[in-house]
C-alpha cells in the first residue's frame, strides 16, 4: 500500500524536491551575489573616500607650499634667505652716521663660518646657516645715539642680526687730546653683532667610478 502510495507520488516528490534544491542554489547564489556587491560598495566607498582624503591633503600642501612660498619670498627680500651682502650693511652704516653726525663710527666684519649645530640640523635638514661678527666702534655725542644706531641699522639693513655684547662708556674730560679736537665725543662705544644668512643645502653628486687601468 505504502509503496504504491510513494510510486504513485514519486513524479510529484521528484519536482518537489528538484523545487528544493533549486529554491536552495538561487538563496546560495543570491546570497553570494549580495556579499559581493557589498563588498564592491564597501570598497568604492573606500576608495571615494581614500580619494576624497588625498585631494584634501593635495589642497592642505599647496596652502602649506604656497604660505612658505611667501614666507621665503619675504627672507629672500629681506637679505636672510640668501647671501649675506655686506655692501648693503656698509653702506647702511655710512647712510646713518651721516643722517644722524655720529663724530665717529668704523666696523670690521670677520669672515662668515656656518653654524654647526646637531639641533638645528635635525630641524632643518636642507637648510644651512651662517653667521658673520661685526664689531662697531663709536663715539657718540649722548647715549641716545646708540639706541639710533642700532634700531635704524635694523630697520634699513638687509639681513639679521643680534647682539653679542655692547658696551658704552663716558669719555672723561681729563683727556685733552680727546676733547681737544671733538666736543661732540662724550661716550665711547663698542658692540658686536651677529648677522644670519641661510641658504638651501647643496647636495653633492655621487662620484662616478673611473674603470679604466
Amino acid at each position: 500500500m505504502i509503496a504504491n502510495f510513494f510510486n504513485s507520488m514519486k513524479k510529484e516528490l521528484t519536482v518537489f524536491l528538484l523545487s528544493i534544491i533549486i529554491a536552495t542554489s538561487i538563496i546560495v547564489i543570491s546570497h553570494s551575489v549580495l556579499e559581493t556587491a557589498l563588498e564592491n560598495k564597501k570598497t568604492q566607498e573606500t576608495s571615494l573616500e581614500n580619494t576624497k582624503q588625498r585631494y584634501y591633503t593635495a589642497i592642505q600642501r599647496r596652502q602649506i607650499l604656497e604660505k612658505f612660498e611667501d614666507r621665503y619670498i619675504a627672507l629672500k627680500k629681506a637679505g636672510i634667505a640668501n647671501n649675506e651682502d655686506r655692501i648693503n650693511w656698509v653702506d647702511t652704516i655710512s647712510n646713518i652716521a651721516l643722517d644722524y653726525k655720529i663724530p665717529h663710527l668704523k666696523y670690521s666684519i670677520n669672515k662668515q663660518e656656518k653654524i654647526k649645530s646637531n639641533k638645528l640640523n635635525n630641524r632643518y635638514p636642507d637648510i644651512d646657516i651662517f653667521k658673520s661678527t661685526m664689531t662697531l666702534n663709536m663715539q657718540l655725542l649722548h647715549e641716545g645715539d646708540l639706541y639710533t644706531i642700532l634700531n635704524n641699522l635694523d630697520k634699513s639693513a638687509k639681513g639679521l642680526f643680534d647682539i653679542q655684547s655692547c658696551s658704552i662708556l663716558s669719555n672723561s674730560v681729563e683727556n685733552s687730546s680727546l676733547t681737544e679736537k671733538n666736543t661732540d665725543t662724550n661716550f665711547a662705544s663698542v658692540c658686536v653683532l651677529n648677522w644670519y644668512t641661510m641658504q638651501k643645502k647643496t647636495r653633492s653628486l655621487p662620484t662616478r667610478r673611473n674603470n679604466n687601468v
